[in-house]
């Protein structure tokens, strides 16, 4: 008999025999190849952004991978738009790639257009075989773009697949790849996320014998309450830069260091040991995708406990940082920051540390 645990739409975990139950969805297979059988179980949950709520509308069904990644993506998009949502009072069209788990893209915008663009260009390369999150429906304008855009002449992107509010007739017909591999997965609720849209669930995590649980992280940083500690004023603009780079960083694999300019992220240092070293991969990550660095915004999951992680965001150009307090070294970034002229805004770290993924 395989025990296992599943959510029961309250956030609480029942046992449920595996052996007894019909999956929602049958998997070819797990990560690897030779991980059979794997399948998606659950069901029952009033979550309407649930993965059992995302209906397959053209393409092969997903794969593990598949949904291991918009899981994640879900957890970073319901941030960015109740980031949005706390901050602007609404909600911008918002484009994510996902590769491995994390973003290697994303956009935000008025338009979906132009934050599928942004997306994109984030990195033409790691883009290249992921999974694309919209919030707004698909059309053939937006089909044309996740397939062509800074593309070769005659050449078509390659995706493993879109997942947004729904597709016009048109736009399947563009997406549609040889063997049916680009899976289109659709679900309405995508178009109304919100500040409420955030997974309150519990979540849970295998160990060997065992599981672990913690709360899930809701936090959302409002950059005008007093728990914020401003040391400089960043414009409308910067501040949007802020919260976008927040909520990637933060639903990224720990320790992160993210960075995004003009409503485009550009680069995303993730799953590093050190501070210094997030802070370098991320500028590296950027500049090798061909963006330039200077007045950028950067956001880091914790505090920094040397100025040496600043230092290297300094050297890139970076304008504005949103971090946390709680170094003994604080009093030292602070000063740091002031001298070479760049915004940082702080909230504790034991108020919104953003470690994910572990």
């Amino acid at each position: 008999m395989h025990n296992a645990k599943t959510n029961d739409g309250r956030g609480e975990m029942t046992s449920i025999d595996l052996d007894s139950q019909e999956p929602v969805l049958q998997c070819k297979y797990g990560e690897n190849g030779h991980q059979t059988p794997a399948a998606l179980y659950g069901g029952g949950s009033d979550d309407p952004l649930a993965l059992d709520r995302f209906q397959v509308v053209q393409g092969t069904a997903p794969s593990y991978n598949n949904l291991c990644d918009l899981d994640r993506l879900l957890q970073t998009a319901t941030h960015v738009a109740a980031g949005f949502d706390v901050n602007s009072g609404g909600v911008p069209a918002i484009a994510i790639a996902c590769k491995h788990g994390n973003p290697c893209g994303a956009g935000v915008d008025d338009t979906a257009m132009i934050a599928s663009m942004l997306a994109l260009e984030g990195d033409l390369r790691a883009v290249f075989g992921g999974l694309v999150l919209l919030n707004r429906k698909v059309d053939e304008d937006i089909a044309n773009v996740l397939m062509t855009h800074k593309m070769e002449e005659g050449g078509r992107r390659l995706l493993d697949g879109i997942v947004a509010p729904g597709f016009t007739d048109r736009a399947r017909e563009l997406l549609q790849r040889k063997g049916d591999k680009c899976r289109l997965l659709a679900n309405p609720a995508l178009e109304e996320l919100n500040r409420g849209s955030l997974d309150s669930a519990r979540r849970f995590r295998y160990v060997r014998g065992g599981f672990l649980a913690q709360p899930n992280y809701t936090f959302v940083p409002d950059l005008d309450s007093d728990d914020v500690e401003r040391n400089g004023e960043a414009d409308d603009a910067v501040r949007e830069d802020m919260l976008l780079a927040w909520a990637i960083g933060s639903t990224s694999n720990s320790n992160t260091v993210t960075l995004v300019n003009g409503g485009m992220l550009i680069g995303n240092g993730v799953g590093q040991q050190d501070r210094v070293g997030g802070c370098k991969l991320a500028v590296m990550r950027a500049r090798d995708a061909g963006h330039d660095t200077n007045r950028s915004v950067a956001y880091s999951d914790s505090f920094f406990p040397f100025v040496d992680g600043p230092g290297e965001l300094v050297a890139a150009g970076v304008k504005a940082i949103l971090a946390t307090s709680g170094s003994i070294r604080d009093d030292e970034v602070r000063r740091f920051c002031r001298d070479n002229g760049v915004v940082l805004y702080m909230y504790p770290d034991s108020l919104g540390r953003g470690f994910f993924g572990h």
